[in-house]
C-alpha cells in the first residue's frame, strides 16, 4: 500500500471515529433541565409543622405558618405567591431551621439551586423590635457527608459577614412588604455548580434587638435548580456496541493492508 493511501485510510478513520462520537453523545447522557418549585402550583398544608415558634401571619386570612401567602412582593411586578414562615422567639437564642431535602429520585444530585428569602431586615420600633438573622448555612454534597458553602447575595437593607460556612445575614433596616422597596430586604442563597442532596438554614434573631424579639416572618420566593444528568443505561449499552464496530471496522482495516 503507497503512502498516500495509508494517509487517505487513517484520515477516513479518524473521520469514522468523529461521527461516531458525534452520534453517541446525545444519547449516553440524559439531558437534563431546570426545575422549578413554584409555590403557584403546588399545595401546602398551613400549620402543617409544629413548633412554639411558629405563630400565624398578621396578614388576613392570618392562616398558621408555615403558609403559601401573597404577603411578599420581593421588588417583582407584582406580588407572587410564596412560602411564608412567621416566628415570635422568647429570646434571642431561640431560632428555626430550615431544610430543604431534594428527591431521592434524582440520583446524582442537583445543582445550580438558587432561593431568594423575603423582607431579611430589621426594626427597632417601639412594640416592633427584631432583627432577622440567616445563618449556619451550608448544602450537603451527594456523598451524604461534605458540607457545601453557599453563595450569597444580600441587598440595600441587609448585610452579609464570615465567609464559606461561617456566614451570617443580618437585618439592618425596616422593609416594606410590598411595593416600592420591597426589594430592599431580598438574599439569594445559591450553591453553582456542586451537586448536592439538601440545604439547610436558620432563621433567627440577630444581637440588635432586645432581649425578647417581636415578631417577625420571612418568605421563600421559588426555588429553582438543575438535576444532575445521568447516563441512559439504555443508550448506554447501544453506545458500547457502536464502539465496539468502531473497533472491530479499525481492526478490519488493518488486516486488510
Amino acid at each position: 500500500m503507497g503512502a498516500k493511501q495509508k494517509k487517505r485510510l487513517s484520515f477516513m478513520h479518524f473521520i469514522r471515529r468523529l461521527v461516531f462520537a458525534a452520534l453517541l453523545g446525545p444519547f449516553l447522557v440524559t439531558a437534563a433541565q431546570a426545575v422549578t418549585l413554584d409555590w403557584s402550583a403546588v399545595t401546602w398544608t398551613a400549620g402543617s409543622l409544629s413548633t412554639a415558634q411558629l405563630t400565624t401571619e398578621l396578614v388576613a386570612p392570618n392562616p398558621m405558618t408555615p403558609a403559601i401567602t401573597n404577603d411578599f412582593q420581593g421588588g417583582l411586578a407584582t406580588a407572587q405567591p410564596s412560602l411564608c414562615l412567621a416566628v415570635n422567639f422568647a429570646n434571642q437564642g431561640q431560632a428555626v431551621t430550615v431544610t430543604i431535602d431534594f428527591s431521592a429520585l434524582y440520583t446524582l444530585g442537583v445543582q445550580n439551586i438558587s432561593l431568594t428569602l423575603f423582607d431579611i431586615d430589621f426594626s427597632a420600633a417601639s412594640g416592633n423590635n427584631y432583627q432577622d438573622q440567616l445563618r449556619n448555612i451550608s448544602a450537603t454534597s451527594i456523598d451524604g457527608v461534605t458540607s457545601v458553602a453557599p453563595t450569597i447575595t444580600t441587598s440595600a437593607n441587609n448585610t452579609l459577614s464570615g465567609s464559606g460556612l461561617t456566614q451570617v445575614v443580618n437585618g439592618t433596616v425596616s422593609t416594606v412588604d410590598t411595593g416600592a422597596g420591597s426589594g430592599n430586604g431580598n438574599v439569594t442563597i445559591s450553591f453553582g455548580a456542586t451537586a448536592i442532596k439538601s440545604f439547610t438554614f436558620t432563621y433567627g434573631s440577630g444581637s440588635g434587638t432586645v432581649a425578647d424579639p417581636t415578631y417577625q416572618h420571612v418568605g421563600f420566593s421559588n426555588i429553582t435548580f438543575t438535576p444532575v444528568p445521568e447516563i441512559n443505561p439504555v443508550w448506554s449499552a447501544l453506545g458500547s456496541c457502536l464502539l465496539a464496530a468502531v473497533l472491530i471496522l479499525r481492526h478490519s482495516a488493518k488486516f486488510r493492508k
